[in-house]
């Protein structure tokens, strides 16, 4: 059959044939493309989004504890062990990739847990009569410290949200390239079919004979 064309339909074929190769090649690279936003969109929720929503809730939890034992004007047994802890999440915190809003939020809890550490040395080292004017300072200091750890929270909701968003809208344009392509294929399907077994020349000797 392709034996009996002539050179103008082989030249017409040849560049069907190289659309739908550029075709395929430019739908793919575009896949790749938006399949790796979404890879990096997914690792992202969860090293800068999961992980540390997680480490707020450990710092939560601790600052609460420590909120407790005020109340109870008791000192923890394993008070430096805890503030090991808290500096390590801390630190571990810091490595993350962070908003502009959420980098100054936890520079400010870092100043307030320093702030802390240095009101429970002076409370512990203070004599009895003396002590208690640092209770008030203590507990403000921890109140201040859980309002930033809400603010850190919400900002974790927010970008979840907002990455979420991204990956949705790139999952659907693979969709919706992967649509295009079909078509696409399909019509150049149907134009090769109609230049091989109805070629032009044929179709302009009629119009010629009419």
């Amino acid at each position: 059959m392709f034996t009996k064309l002539t050179i103008p339909q082989r030249i017409q074929i040849g560049l069907v044939l190289a659309i739908a190769f550029l075709l395929v090649l430019g739908s793919n690279r575009l896949d790749q493309k938006h399949f790796s936003r979404i890879q990096t969109t997914v690792n992202s929720v969860y090293q800068d989004r999961v992980v540390v929503q997680d480490f707020i809730y450990q710092l939560n939890n601790i600052f609460h504890q420590k909120e407790l034992e005020l109340l109870q004007q008791e000192e923890g047994p394993t008070k430096p062990l805890i503030n090991e802890k808290v500096d390590e999440l801390l630190v571990k915190f810091g490595t993350t990739e962070m908003t502009a809003e959420e980098s100054q939020l936890l520079n400010e809890l870092n100043k307030k847990y320093e702030r802390l550490k240095d009101l429970e040395t002076r409370f512990q080292e203070a004599p009895l009569e003396s002590s208690n004017k640092y209770l008030g300072q203590l507990s403000n200091t921890l109140k201040g410290m859980q309002t930033t750890l809400d603010g850190l929270a919400r900002i974790q909701l927010d970008e979840s949200g907002q990455l979420t968003s991204i990956s949705n809208r790139s999952f659907g344009m693979n969709i919706l390239l992967s649509k295009l392509e079909v078509g696409f294929l399909i019509i150049i399907g149907l134009a090769m079919f109609a230049l091989v077994f109805y070629p032009v020349s044929t179709l302009q000797t009629i119009t010629e004979n009419d």
